[in-house]
């Protein structure tokens, strides 16, 4: 169930996620897909699980917003932060 409306990620959302890059350098709980591009729905679950344990509620919140993307959207999206 990847990106049901593939909807584009906002100014606000983009924004959120650089700031999340500026505190966490690494993408924090959601290296794996950012950082090293495993972009599936498992691999997003595991961010939303990571977050849930690490109590990180921005990951979590960023982590959510990656699983209602498509895989192509996660892949471009760190492309797009790094403009």
């Amino acid at each position: 169930m990847t990106a049901p409306n593939n909807k584009p990620v906002s100014d606000e959302d983009l924004a959120r996620f650089s700031d999340y890059r500026d505190k966490e350098p690494t993408w924090g709980v959601m290296h794996i897909v950012l950082e090293d591009q495993n972009v599936t729905d498992a691999d997003v679950q595991h961010c939303i699980k990571s977050a849930e344990r690490d109590n990180d509620a921005e990951g979590l919140y960023l982590s959510k917003l990656l699983l209602g993307m498509s895989k192509s959207q996660r892949l471009n999206l760190k492309r797009r932060l790094y403009r």
